[in-house]
């Protein structure tokens, strides 16, 4: 009876385990359509990273409310007016810290955030990119194949060489082998954008959107400025001239101008206030450099394309003046491999610009968090 009872269990376990597994592989071998927007929206719903923020600002939300608590039982205390200690706390110094701490967690979030944005962003073109490559790769492949049949027939006829068939063999070989790096290389892409989306990573996916430039048309000068009040690096630089500015005050009521403390907290805010102009150029500096680079991306763009036009001209009229007679073999793959790197770089120009126009709103909206 026992036995009994110990194989129904056995059974009843491995149906249960087959279930549990056919179920997990059926989710990762289902295809998932996304859109860019799509996957910008899945990345933050399912990122562990803004769960942890929510719970960084419920942190410093109990600090906060530790600080107001611990301000008011001083207001209430019998600190004689008009000393430091009592200027400070009546300037709210200490729930001053703590406000802007909150405040920054919150911002922090917003712009982790803006972020995985572009993370996703930039992942979503990682694949797009390397699913372009393999398309490119696959159709040289092709290209090759009929080259080769196109010689072995030659061969077979008497009107090419041996060594124009070997010369044709190592071309598709070569061919074959791009095509199996481009295969590995689009497999580690699609990984990187599961990743980000929180997704098992051999999970498939078909991305919808296309692979196109997109629009840049900026007022860079009124980007400067909205970067001096959105950027993190910039909000936290205004909080700490705001507390130091604060201190200045707090103790320059107690101590007169000729002290060693008032001295020391004049000179406090004008270190600050230096580094805040230092902060300022140094954003319109990284603005202006990320500026540049997006019409310097978009000149190779065109540049990409006439090239893409050229090869593929000179690639035609090579197998023309090959099937009459007129070209070698080897002046024909050449010409294919033009061709076919061409079609690569225009490729790598279209993501670096778009990839550039990402990381130019970034430096306007996010800036650098700490």
């Amino acid at each position: 009876m026992k036995k009994l009872v110990l194989s129904v269990l056995i059974v009843c376990m491995t149906l249960i385990t087959s279930i549990i597994t056919y179920a997990d592989t059926s989710q990762v071998n289902k295809t998932k359509k996304l859109s860019l927007e799509q996957a910008i929206n899945e990345a933050i719903k399912n990122s562990t990273e803004l769960k942890v923020s929510d719970l960084e600002i419920e942190i410093k939300e109990i600090e906060f409310d530790k600080a107001k608590r611990s301000e008011k039982k001083h207001e209430n205390s019998d600190v004689s007016l008009g000393t430091v200690q009592s200027f400070q706390l009546d300037s709210n110094m200490y729930s001053k810290s703590a406000q802007n701490a909150l405040d920054e967690e919150k911002i922090k979030k917003d712009y982790k955030i803006e972020d995985l944005k572009y993370k996703t962003t930039q992942a979503y073109y990682g694949a797009l990119q390397a699913k372009d490559y393999y398309d490119v790769t696959n159709n040289n492949l092709t290209n090759t194949q009929k080259s080769r049949d196109n010689v072995k027939k030659k061969h077979d006829l008497g009107v090419a060489s041996k060594s124009d068939l070997y010369m044709a063999d190592i071309a598709l070989n070569e061919a074959k082998s791009n095509l199996e790096k481009a295969k590995t290389d689009l497999q580690s892409a699609y990984r990187a954008l599961n990743m980000i989306l929180n997704y098992n990573l051999d999970t498939k996916i078909e991305l919808t959107s296309k692979f196109d430039e997109k629009n840049f048309k900026v007022d860079l000068e009124k980007d400067i400025l909205t970067a001096y009040e959105k950027r993190f690096d910039m909000i936290q630089m205004n909080n700490q001239y705001e507390i130091v500015k604060l201190d200045f005050e707090s103790n320059s009521i107690k101590y007169p101008s000729n002290t060693y403390v008032y001295k020391t907290k004049e000179r406090n805010v004008a270190k600050v206030e230096n580094l805040m102009l230092n902060s300022k150029q140094m954003v319109e500096f990284d603005i202006k450099l990320k500026y540049d680079k997006v019409n310097n991306s978009k000149r190779q763009i065109e540049l990409a394309k006439s090239q893409v036009d050229k090869a593929n001209e000179v690639f035609r009229l090579k197998k023309l003046s090959y099937d009459a007679g007129m070209s070698t073999l080897l002046e024909v793959q050449e010409a294919a491999n033009q061709s076919y790197s061409a079609n690569i770089a225009l490729s790598k120009a279209i993501s670096d610009y778009n990839l550039s126009i990402i990381d130019y709103d970034k430096a306007v909206n996010i800036g650098n968090v700490r």
